[in-house]
C-alpha cells in the first residue's frame, strides 16, 4: 500500500549530526513529503529549524554563517562548561519564538530526566528551551529545568527516536543514523566527555536495534565530533547517503517494499 509520505528520525551525533542538513536538501530536490520529524540532540535541532520554515538548503547555509562565539558561553557553574544561555537564545531567535503546536511537519524532541533516569519526550510548548534541553551534552552544557524536570541530551537513552517517528499514520519510517566514531586519543576534559558519550551511545546502538523501515548511514569523513570545523563534509555525506537511498525511499513510498 502506498503511503503518503516518510516520517523522519534523526540521531544524536554531535558536529557529525549536520550530515542531516544534508539529507533534508535531498528530500526537498526529490520534493520527498515529510509528514513528522522525531530529533534528539543535534537532530533535534536540524528538525526544529525545518519544522519552523527553514529549507534544506537554508540550513546548509545557516550552518556555514553561524561561528562558536555565536552559541558558546563558557561556564564557571557547576554543572556543565557551557552555560547554554547564549544557544537557547539563538534558537528563540532563529526559531521566530515559536511553539511545537506551530510546526509544520509536526516534531517532537527526546531528553532525558537525569535524576530519575527517565526518557522524556516533548511534542508541545515553547521550543526554545525544549532544543536547548536536547542538545545539552551532560557535563559540556549546564542541564534544562523544564516543567520541574532537570534535563540533558536524549541521547544517554535513545540516541535515535524511531520509536517516536512510528507515532506518524501512514508513513515510511526514515532514520538518520550519523553513527559513533571513538577518537584514537584524547587530550582534554572536553575530549574525554565526548569519548565517554560516543562509547555511551555505542552500547546503546548495539543493545536498541532500529525498528526503521530504511535506515540511512552516512560516511562520516572525521572521527573527532567535538569541533565544527568540517561543516561542508558532514554535510555532503549526508546527501551522498541520502541520493543513494532516493530509489528505495520511493520505492516503499510507493508500496512496493524496498528492494
Amino acid at each position: 500500500m502506498a503511503k503518503r509520505g516518510i516520517s523522519l528520525a534523526l540521531s544524536s551525533g554531535g558536529a557529525r549530526g549536520l550530515a542531516h542538513v544534508g539529507v533534508l536538501k535531498v528530500l526537498d530536490r526529490h520534493r520527498i513529503p515529510v509528514l513528522g520529524i522525531s530529533g534528539c540532540s543535534i537532530g533535534g535541532l536540524v528538525g526544529a529549524l525545518y519544522c519552523t520554515g527553514f529549507s534544506g538548503e537554508m540550513i546548509d547555509e545557516l550552518a556555514r554563517a553561524i561561528r562558536g562565539s555565536h552559541w558558546l558561553d563558557l561556564s564557571v557553574s557547576r554543572m556543565g562548561l557551557v552555560r547554554g544561555r547564549k544557544l537557547e537564545a539563538l534558537i528563540q531567535l532563529l526559531t521566530r519564538g515559536r511553539r511545537f503546536e506551530d510546526c509544520v511537519p509536526p516534531l517532537w524532541v527526546v531528553a532525558v530526566d537525569i535524576e530519575h533516569g527517565e526518557q522524556v519526550i516533548m511534542g508541545s510548548g515553547p521550543l526554545s528551551d525544549a532544543i536547548r534541553a536536547t542538545v545539552s551534552i551532560p557535563g559540556i552544557f549546564a542541564p534544562v529545568v523544564r516543567d520541574g524536570r532537570v534535563l540533558v541530551d536524549g541521547g544517554v537513552l535513545n540516541r535515535l527516536p524511531v520509536d517516536v517517528a512510528r507515532q506518524v499514520p501512514d508513513s515510511v519510517v526514515l532514520a538518520v543514523d550519523v553513527g559513533v566514531n571513538l577518537a584514537s586519543s584524547v587530550g582534554s576534559v572536553v575530549d574525554i566527555l565526548f569519548q565517554t558519550f560516543d562509547i555511551m551511545a555505542r552500547e546503546i546502538r548495539y543493545y536498541r536495534p532500529l525498528d526503521a523501515d530504511l535506515v540511512v548511514k552516512p560516511r562520516m569523513p572525521c572521527e573527532r565530533d567535538a569541533q565544527f570545523t568540517e561543516i561542508q563534509e558532514y554535510i555532503q555525506a549526508g546527501e551522498e547517503a541520502c541520493e543513494r537511498e532516493i530509489p528505495r525511499i520511493q520505492g516503499l513510498l510507493n508500496g512496493e517494499g524496498g528492494f
